[in-house]
């Protein structure tokens, strides 16, 4: 009964299996080839992300890194202008779900301490990850794939982004600065007290850096085996605490978009709707994203133009409108757990996005 209770509250994890279901009822012949619709090394990725994040956090690690955070950021206004700057240059590096994985769990653990309320400065460090990681050919899953089939160097795409980073950034820094106050930090009680599990935190903050260079090289399926393993034999308490539906809500999500891109009228109509100039080209990217993701649009456009700067701008730009239009957007949702966090998210993402929408479109006009 706790089982039934507890997937009740999986609002979003039901309604994309039914999603699934109705697809599924109308193409049954499409049951089997299915699993080769999702990317694989992605749910490996975050298998072990969400492991060793899970480790951290049961380390108490964060609990000391809050508190000194608390000690130098006195001010809400402070604190939330920081971590967007933090989540944006991160992003830049580490591609924008390994941010989240080291930046969301440290913001929630802010609040342990706080009376203030901080944990909507998830939202934002979901919005700054969108944001920064659009500067790097290498910063997220759309920009790879794009980079390579554009064939122009590793400088050359960064050029090309740095205009549109530099003003969507301080477009959020700005929208940051009007929402967070000047109210100042207060402890929920003096003289706090944790307990570290020193071995812990270090054997997961060194699994973490080399999770990540295995993530860089392509070769997580080597490590997630022993990463799962060495936490079942040792610490399997760990394993037990770890988001495990959040990678259920990625399968399944990864399973319907692809459903999604083969409905042949989409495309039909898409087609019908030419020429593609830059302009549309980016106007379609934005709407395609807020349809099925960023990343399947991304691979979706690349079918009918061949305007590479309007897609990357159009993809990137459309992440941060409905929640769907970065999986980024749900991995930060997921691991706040805040009550309303969907609704709460749109309410910052809509403005943004469509000011953002608006300075991109003139830019394609613009440069192109």
């Amino acid at each position: 009964m706790a089982f039934v209770r507890y997937l009740k509250s999986e609002k979003l994890f039901l309604a994309l299996l039914l999603l699934l279901a109705l697809f599924l009822f109308f193409n049954p012949h499409d049951f089997m080839p299915m699993w080769g619709f999702v990317e694989w090394n992605t749910i490996e990725s975050l298998t072990g992300l969400l492991i060793i994040s899970t480790a951290i956090k049961e380390s108490a690690l964060f609990n000391r890194i809050s508190l000194r955070m608390i000690k130098h950021f006195r001010t809400e206004r402070v604190l939330g202008i920081f971590l967007v700057t933090l989540s944006a240059v991160f992003s830049m590096f580490l591609t924008n779900d390994i941010t989240l994985f080291i930046v969301v769990p440290l913001t929630l653990n802010l609040q342990k301490f706080l009376k203030n309320d901080v944990s909507k400065m998830v939202i934002f460090e979901a919005l700054a990850v969108n944001v920064g990681s659009m500067l790097s050919p290498i910063g997220n899953p759309q920009n790879l794939f794009l980079w390579h089939i554009w064939e122009i160097s590793f400088f050359k795409f960064i050029s090309l982004l740095f205009l549109l980073e530099i003003i969507t950034f301080g477009i959020l820094v700005m929208l940051t600065f009007c929402t967070f106050k000047r109210k100042h930090l207060v402890l929920e009680k003096e003289g706090l007290s944790y307990k570290i599990d020193t071995k812990l935190a270090i054997i997961s903050v060194i699994f973490l850096a080399l999770y990540v260079l295995f993530i860089q090289f392509k070769t997580e399926k080597f490590a997630v085996v022993p990463i799962f393993l060495f936490y079942l034999l040792f610490n399997k308490d760990i394993l037990k605490k770890v988001d495990w539906f959040l990678l259920m809500i990625f399968i399944l999500m990864f399973l319907d978009i692809q459903f999604l891109t083969q409905i042949n009228l989409i495309g039909m109509l898409i087609e019908n709707m030419g020429p593609f100039t830059p302009e549309r080209t980016f106007l379609f990217s934005l709407i395609s994203s807020q349809l099925m993701s960023n990343v399947p649009a991304a691979i979706f456009m690349s079918k009918f133009s061949s305007s590479y700067l309007a897609i990357t701008y159009g993809v990137n730009i459309g992440g941060n409108g409905i929640v769907i239009g970065s999986l980024a957007n749900i991995i930060a949702l997921r691991m706040s757990k805040k009550k309303g966090a969907y609704l709460t998210f749109h309410k910052y993402s809509l403005p943004f996005f469509a000011i953002t929408a608006l300075v991109g479109y003139y830019m394609i006009g613009l440069f192109t």
